[in-house]
């Protein structure tokens, strides 16, 4: 093996052992398909034809744009000799005329554009000729609408070429800008390196960004950091790190990449779609009667109650995960993905909730944890704008009491971040379910339950606050909540007859607690019923119809005028207790 900057390249030399464990790899067929050690997982360097040959579709691999070969125009003539002879040299042993290789292909059936970078040709740089044929490949997928995926291993900038080199990161945000315009995915393998001047163009634009284990990932190289501040380790500045950091999607191993990319091409660009049949669904009939707020409050709360995992491993066909929200943090209070329900492509943002410990005398919010900070708002948010650009249909999954209140919070900009996800939610143009399972607290459930059909689980919650807090507000005892609750109107009973809600979803008898199974099946129906009865609906239609629904909803009328006074008290004693609170806390620093 030969240690060459950040990546480790085969030495035919010598014998195949692994450079991290020093195991033999001879007679290893990961090692051969892969060049993965199947001991310690480590990822050897693939040239970029083994890259493509490990994703593409046996055979389907067509090149384009070989004919685009090195340019000494723009370079210094006490360079170009030099230069020339860094060129002869990595194309004789690479058999690659650049940097790059680009071509047509098919990935698990699906038609895509293949742009590999290979570090042995100069580092995989960016240079004049390498911009040029990104940007042609971006071009030509946006002329014929197809994905693009990037194999991407790349360091450092062609300083032979100067700032010309430098020019070719705008000229390949600008072809992915027009890439986005045609609704075409973007899809970015990172492998060890990854860094430089294509990490922050095109690379960082990606729809979904899939790192190899272990690879030093981000626009610095590693050595320079290293160099600036003497005190980062190898086993740091890894995809590992990026990944908690919001930064990219997904860490895969490749060997597993084809299944990866197969699943959400399937997903992002689908080839056919369910259609409802003519004949009337055959609907269960819910007693209304048997819903009361006591009884919901405590149901809702059931620490057995299915969770928004407990549903997506049940109901979802093909789920892959996303992280992060591409500005610092990754919520792991918020889920998002893409997969199929009986074959129906959704994206999916769920609010997850935690147990963390049995209380044998209730089942309040204190069993749980992972309440919900700015990051995860803007997680829900991303999720939303791909949903929108590829127009599939948004399901969102409601479990949440409140969002995180602290300092940090603020200052990281929770109020916005809310705001933000309110407003693109009613102004997407494609179609959004949202279904409350448990409990629906707070500005959390608004702001994740608006919908084209919004629903709630039988004995499911939807309250600005608990009714504990309700209750220490208007009485001064947090212990009456139960005297309060009827007033609340949190019921989905409730919620239907104010038109709140557009539907109510059955559970098993005694609870959804009783028969997860049965539970997921219920909302399956319910799902996909809603997704087939809006998802051909026009764009703008839905939209507008969307923004009107809740501009008119709790309009000041005699049929709400009970409620909206009962809660208009809670409020008027919330404020005067508030009041009251500061004005003593005044008298007592005046003293």
């Amino acid at each position: 093996m030969i240690f060459e900057e950040e990546t480790i390249f085969d030495d035919s030399n010598n014998e195949i052992s692994c450079f991290k464990c020093n195991k033999d790899l001879e007679k290893s067929l990961d090692y051969k398909n892969y060049k993965i050690c199947p001991y310690c997982d480590f990822h050897f360097h693939m040239s970029a034809r083994e890259r493509i040959a490990s994703i593409a579709d046996k055979g389907t691999f067509t090149e384009i744009f070989n004919k685009i070969t090195t340019s000494y125009d723009e370079i210094a003539q006490e360079e170009i000799e030099s230069y020339d002879e860094k060129i002869k040299t990595d194309q004789d042993r690479t058999g690659l005329n650049e940097a790059v290789l680009c071509g047509t292909s098919k990935i698990g059936s699906q038609e895509a554009i293949i742009i590999a970078l290979d570090f042995g040709f100069l580092g995989g740089s960016m240079g004049l000729i390498v911009g040029e044929k990104i940007a042609l490949s971006i071009e030509m997928a946006t002329k014929k609408k197809l994905p693009v995926v990037t194999l991407i291993n790349s360091g450092g900038s062609r300083i032979q070429e100067g700032v010309m080199s430098l020019m070719q990161m705008s000229k390949t945000v600008a072809a992915v800008n027009n890439l986005k315009n045609a609704n075409q995915p973007l899809i970015s393998i990172l492998s060890n390196p990854s860094t430089g001047q294509v990490m922050a163009s095109f690379v960082a634009l990606s729809d979904i960004i899939i790192a190899e284990p272990g690879a030093h990932i981000g626009y610095s190289p590693y050595r320079k950091l290293k160099e600036l501040t003497g005190s980062i380790e190898s086993n740091n500045y890894l995809s590992e790190d990026f990944l908690n950091s919001g930064f990219i999607d997904n860490i895969v191993p490749r060997n597993e990449i084809k299944f990866e990319l197969t699943t959400l091409l399937s997903v992002l660009k689908p080839t056919f779609a369910l259609k409802k049949k003519k004949a009337d669904t055959v609907r269960s009939q819910i007693d209304y009667k048997e819903i009361n707020a006591s009884n919901s409050l405590q149901l809702s709360r059931k620490i057995k109650r299915p969770k928004s995992i407990d549903y997506i491993s049940r109901i979802f066909n093909e789920f892959i995960e996303l992280n992060g929200d591409r500005s610092g943090g990754n919520d792991t209070s918020v889920k998002i993905g893409l997969g199929k329900i009986s074959g129906e492509p959704v994206i999916l943002i769920a609010q997850h909730r935690e147990v963390l410990t049995r209380v044998s005398s209730n089942n309040v919010s204190r069993n749980y944890n992972n309440k919900i900070v700015p990051s995860g708002f803007r997680k829900a948010s991303r999720a939303l704008d791909m949903a929108q650009k590829f127009n599939i249909p948004c399901l969102c999954i409601i479990d949440s009491v409140s969002p995180e209140l602290s300092l940090k919070s603020e200052y990281d900009g929770l109020a916005f971040s809310i705001s933000e996800l309110i407003s693109k939610k009613l102004n997407s143009e494609n179609p959004i379910i949202s279904v409350i399972i448990g409990e629906g607290g707070s500005e959390t459930a608004l702001a994740f339950s608006i919908a084209d059909s919004v629903m709630m689980l039988k004995n499911s919650i939807f309250t600005p606050l608990s009714p504990e807090e309700a209750a220490k507000i208007k009485t001064g005892d947090k212990r009456k909540a139960n005297e309060i609750l009827k007033t609340m109107r949190l019921t989905s009973a409730d919620c239907l007859e104010m038109g709140i809600i557009d539907k109510i979803i059955d559970e098993p008898e005694g609870g959804a607690h009783r028969n997860h199974d049965e539970s997921a099946r219920l909302l399956e129906e319910s799902i996909l019923e809603e997704i087939i009865s809006i998802r051909d609906i026009f764009p703008k239609t839905l939209s507008r119809r969307r923004l009107k629904k809740f501009r008119q909803m709790g309009e000041y009328s005699q049929k709400y005028k009970p409620a909206l006074t009962e809660e208009m008290k809670i409020w008027r004693t919330a404020l005067t207790a508030g009041v009251s609170s500061l004005r003593s806390g005044s008298k007592l620093k005046d003293k």
